[in-house]
Order: C-alpha cells, then structure tokens, then sequence
C-alpha cells in the first residue's frame, strides 16, 4: 500500500481530533463535534470506534473534499463551479451518512442545472428524492425533442425512471400535435373561428378547404379526459365549410408533425417557422400579421393541452 496523504487546509489541522482515511488512501484530518451534528451515521461511527484516531471510508478524496467544504464553516464553493456530477456526489454522501444539512445546496445545484441539462437534473432529483424539482426539469425537457433526451447524468438513474421520462415526452407530444389537428378551440377565439369571412387569415386566391374535416366547428371544446380519450367527436354536426389561406393549413400541418417530437409552443411559434408557408403573393397584406397572431392562440391552446399530462411517476405528489 503506498503511504497516505494529507489533505489540503482547513484538513490538515494537525490540532484536529480524528483522521478520515479515503479509498484513495488521503488523510482528511478533522473534528468529531462537526461531524457529529451534521450526521447521526457518523456520530455513531465515532462513538463505535472510540478511542481510535483514523477512520476509514469508502468515498474518495475528491468527493470527501467536495461534501466537507458544504459542512465546514469554510467558504462553500459557489453553483457556478459545482457541475451536476458534484451535486449527486454530494446527495449520494447525504443519503448514506443521513445530512439533512446538505439538502439545500443540493436542490440549488440541482435547479441551477435544470436550463443547461433538464434530462441530468431530472435523473437526480428523482433518484434522490427532490420531487418538485424533479417536476419542474421533467417540463423542461418538453423544450428538447424525444431524440435529446441524453444525459451523462442517467447513470444516476434507473430505468424505469427514465422511461417514464419518456413516456410522459410522449404523452405531451400526443397532446400538444393534437391541438394542431383539432378545432373546438377555434370557436374560443373570435379573431380565427370564421377564417373565412373576411379576416385576416383570408385570401381569394389560395383559399383552401381546411385539412381535418373542412366544416367549421361550432361544437365546444373538448375537456381534458375527452382530449386524452380513444373516442373522437364527429366534426359531422359543424355548420358550413371552413376555408382559409393555405399557409394556415399548412401552418397547422407542419406544427402537428413538429409538436409530436418537440411538444412546446415555442417550438412552433418562432416567427421562421409560423411563416415559412406563406408563399402565396396575392395574400392580404394582413395575412402575415393574421398568422402571427394565430400562433401565439395556438401556442397557448398547445400549453394547456401539456399541462394536462400527468408528470412522470417518479414525480408525482
């Protein structure tokens, strides 16, 4: 065995009361009292193992250095330069040794990485049991598409935890592409329920039968459970064909494909795409404004559609 080491300030006090040895053979040298209050695991490692000076435990030298630095009354390391591997190092030690004290700064780390990588800060919240958090990046990955959805922080997790991840992008894509594909909500919004009665989205020259069913809906909208049903209402009671321009069936048919992969409103309502079927060069010059205005109703009509998911069984209340 090659000699041991010591650990950098503040643990290499020689005035310290007892030396943890890790797996990589470095010398933390450290006192009882703090790590005592901090975890009843350890107080009762220590009581056990009295009068011995050095315990030895499993973790090495960095991720000991990493959890003591958070229990000291040192300067903390700031979130900027905690990566997300650091936080499941530090609630991996907290739920072994019983720190309560380290949940804080576990679920900031944990938040912190939710914009730059909601898959891994899904993966940890919900194997460490951080559900609010792990709801709120379950959301956020609804921001990349299904093929995205990679982490190196699944290691983390189980399977069938990120299966339900899945499942639930799924499910949210399901909703959020069928909004695209239905009409109950046009009647909701006076500005497209009658697209072709001289709005907006009107034109004489590409105006097109609407894509699903062509009659325009005058029925109400449909409920969450009857959105999450196998049965479809019959669009046969409408009254009258629905028309519009073609870069607004068009619009809708693109969205439904997209939403299906990538199910948030932002990903279809970035000005590019909500305009890129505007091709017809005799449209009312209202037309572009017309459309813009539709897609942000539609995103919103996408938004509660996701929101009526259920999250992933990992995350639920």
């Amino acid at each position: 065995m090659s000699a041991s080491k010591t650990a950098s300030a503040p643990f290499n006090d020689t005035g310290a009361d007892l030396i943890l040895r890790t797996s990589d053979n470095v010398n933390f040298r450290v006192f009882k009292i703090i790590l005592s209050l901090a975890s009843p695991v350890f107080a009762d490692m220590i009581k056990t193992s009295h009068p011995a000076i050095v315990v030895t435990i499993s973790e090495d030298s960095k991720a000991l250095d990493l959890v003591l630095r958070h229990l000291y009354p040192v300067k903390s390391p700031t979130s900027t330069g905690v990566e997300l591997h650091d936080a499941c190092i530090l609630a991996e030690f907290a739920r072994k040794y019983r720190v309560e004290g380290l949940d804080f700064v576990i679920s900031r780390y944990v938040t912190d990485a939710i914009e730059t990588d909601p898959v891994g800060a899904y993966a940890i919240a919900v194997t460490y049991g951080h559900k609010g958090i792990g709801a709120r990046a379950a959301r956020s990955t609804l921001k990349l598409p299904v093929s995205r959805l990679q982490s190196p922080h699944l290691q983390f997790t189980t399977a069938e935890l990120y299966e339900a991840l899945i499942q639930y992008h799924t499910a949210c894509g399901a909703a959020a592409s069928d909004v695209a594909s239905e009409r109950g909500w046009f009647s909701r919004n006076k500005a497209i329920s009658t697209a072709h009665q001289g709005t907006d989205l009107s034109c004489s020259s590409c105006s097109t039968l609407d894509f699903i069913g062509g009659l325009l809906d005058q029925t109400p909208p449909l409920s969450s459970v009857q959105r999450n049903s196998s049965s479809r209402r019959s669009v046969s009671s409408s009254i009258g064909p629905r028309y519009g321009p073609r870069c607004l069936w068009n619009y809708l048919l693109r969205s439904a494909f997209m939403l299906a992969h990538h199910p948030t409103a932002e990903a279809v309502t970035a000005e590019d795409f909500v305009l890129k079927s505007l091709n017809c060069l005799n449209c009312p010059s209202g037309t572009r404004k017309g459309l813009l205005e539709f897609s942000q109703i539609f995103g919103t009509e996408i938004k509660k559609a996701v929101e009526q998911v259920p999250l992933p069984k990992g995350v639920q209340p």
